[in-house]
């Protein structure tokens, strides 16, 4: 009875993750209202306390409470070193936290959608898909179509993205199913976005060539198609190569100045992490909203304050990319955050070699997502990297589960069962 609450109410929780907290968010954003991920957020966590308390022995993944732990440590560290005003600090703490909370609370209440749930999140996704489609084509003749409706072009490319995954994650796994999947992501190249087409690229080797070995598989006809989508791709991504490869990134609408500031961030994350030795500058100090929001005085010690974006007055790139915040937690939050991905990846390259390749494939493409998005975005923190890290919790969920009711004979032996017990 308890797990039917939480399944029907997860669904339900989804879809309005979904919706408005990834489709039309910035409309709402836009009109003044940026609240729905934080509503979101503790919807999903007065979830997840009613799963708790409903259960007999409040029993608490040991990895989740291992990181509950590290991030309080950090905000005790903050408000010990003094890393910006209180309120800076716990504001960056909730935001920093936030992603993972919502990995965990859907891991830890293991959700189970039945067909009919499957079928709907489908036919959104695609329903969507064609709704983001007609703002890219619009968009190639009536001028800031996509800036008006989605604020920025790195949010088409997202919302894409987690729409293509969805659709894929819910399919049969069909190789229909894989060539729509790469259909839905390709809308995304309307975005002109370069980590696009990157990930594009990536989806597009692992569909065709990843066997059940887990290894690289290669044949003429896959090749070939390969070939085919890197020619298109490489035609509707022409001014962005030459953006890139040829005038050096500049040009493309995007100014001097602005390239500068997301360098800058970079540069100085290098001096804070030798500085702040081992545990980094603390929360809301660098390269977070919190940071600009709350101006951190560590701006004016770097002799940052000045900068293009950077400063007081306009703090709007502060929070551009993800890797330059990590100072914040030093050489030891360096290393665990990439040991977590690593977990993760490990955990999901086992369940592959157990029979769950669909699961472990999309694990491992959405963390490459984010791997690949934290370069220049900061969107493991935002409202789509918060319903990619629900997607990514109920994935590794529905492993632990179909790991949990396989015949033991079935089972490969290729490691340790997925997350503690």
């Amino acid at each position: 009875m308890q797990q039917d609450f939480i399944n029907k109410n997860f669904f339900r929780l989804m879809m309005f993750t979904l919706v408005l907290g990834v489709i039309f968010y910035d409309l709402f954003n836009m009109a003044g209202f940026s609240y729905i991920d934080e509503i979101c957020a503790f919807l999903l966590f007065i979830l997840f306390g009613i799963n708790v308390l409903r259960s007999k022995n409040w029993a608490f993944d040991k990895i989740f409470l291992l990181i509950l732990g590290i991030f309080l440590f950090y905000l005790v560290y903050s408000l010990y070193i003094g890393s910006n005003s209180p309120r800076a600090i716990l504001m960056d703490f909730v935001i920093q936290i936030k992603p993972y909370l919502a990995f965990f609370c859907v891991y830890s209440m293991r959700p189970v959608l039945n067909a009919n749930q499957k079928k709907i999140l489908r036919q959104l996704a695609i329903l969507f898909s064609l709704y983001l489609l007609l703002i890219g084509t619009g968009d190639l003749f009536i001028k800031d179509l996509m800036l008006n409706i989605l604020s920025h072009t790195s949010r088409f490319a997202t919302a894409t993205s987690i729409l293509a995954l969805l659709y894929l994650y819910f399919s049969d796994y069909t190789k229909r199913d894989k060539l729509i999947f790469i259909l839905l992501l390709s809308i995304g190249l309307f975005s002109g976005r370069s980590k696009l087409f990157g990930f594009l690229a990536l989806c597009t080797l692992i569909m065709l060539y990843i066997n059940k070995s887990f290894e690289m598989k290669f044949n003429i006809k896959n090749t070939l198609f390969l070939l085919f989508a890197i020619i298109v791709t490489a035609v509707v991504a022409k001014d962005k190569i030459e953006l890139y490869f040829i005038t050096g990134g500049f040009g493309g609408g995007r100014g001097v100045e602005d390239l500068y500031a997301r360098m800058a961030l970079y540069y100085f994350s290098v001096r804070i992490f030798r500085d702040y030795i081992p545990f980094g500058s603390g929360f809301a100090s660098y390269g977070t909203y919190a940071s600009g929001e709350y101006y951190s005085p560590i701006y004016a010690k770097y002799s940052m304050e000045r900068m293009h974006g950077l400063n007081e007055a306009d703090p709007s790139f502060i929070a551009d990319t993800y890797y330059p915040a990590l100072a914040q937690f030093g050489l030891v939050g360096l290393f665990l955050f990439f040991l977590f991905w690593y977990y993760l990846t490990h955990k999901a390259i086992i369940s592959f070699r157990k029979g769950c390749q669909k699961e472990a494939v999309i694990a491992i493409i959405i963390i490459a997502f984010f791997l690949i998005e934290s370069i220049s975005d900061a969107t493991l923190t935002h409202n789509r990297g918060f319903f990619m890290m629900m997607l990514l919790g109920l994935i590794f969920s529905d492993i632990k589960y179909k790991l949990n009711t396989t015949p033991l004979e079935k089972v490969k032996t290729y490691g340790t069962d997925t997350f503690s017990q």
